[in-house]
């Protein structure tokens, strides 16, 4: 789901995005103006059709393990133009990663503007299910599978729908 959210954080600041996406989210991410590829071999060939050569930049977010040094290849070699959110560069190939460069500044006060933006419907993440909080176990299983498909929700009022 990060990687949803920031596709819609750089498409909202005029970017011209490629995601690489399963089936799940891909006609979403088209929806929303990105341009979309599937994982996979061949992905670096892919992303350099669709962008017309190298990127500027690489956003990495999936759980998907040993692909950081394709991404260096696809902004052009330069590896302090790709940050991983879940890789934390185990190849050693030099990319950024988060939460563990020192300086860092967290951004919370655009947050404000996000749920501002997801109020009037410009903004979304994606739910996949809801569970009342007395099924915290079941949501806790089905986050655990890797097939949530979207983000899963405890709700803490019992009269709301335990599975919308």
């Amino acid at each position: 789901m990060t990687g949803f959210a920031a596709a819609q954080i750089a498409l909202l600041r005029g970017a011209h995005v490629i995601a690489s996406a399963g089936e799940t989210f891909a006609d979403r991410l088209r929806a929303l103006g990105a341009k979309v590829t599937p994982y996979g071999d061949g992905m670096v060939e892919r992303v350099r059709d669709l962008a017309g050569g190298s990127t500027d930049f690489a956003l990495h977010t999936a759980q998907v393990k040993g692909v950081l040094p394709d991404l260096v290849k696809i902004v052009g070699g330069d590896p302090r133009r790709v940050m991983s959110f879940s890789d934390f560069d185990e190849d050693g190939v030099g990319v950024r990663t988060t939460g563990r460069e020192k300086g860092v500044v967290h951004r919370y006060d655009v947050l404000a503007q996000y749920a501002r933006l997801a109020a009037e419907g410009r903004f979304v993440i994606p739910i996949a299910r809801t569970f009342a909080l007395e099924d915290w176990r079941q949501a806790a299983e089905v986050s655990m599978s890797g097939r949530a498909h979207g983000k899963l929700v405890l709700l803490t009022d019992q009269t709301a729908s335990a599975n919308g």
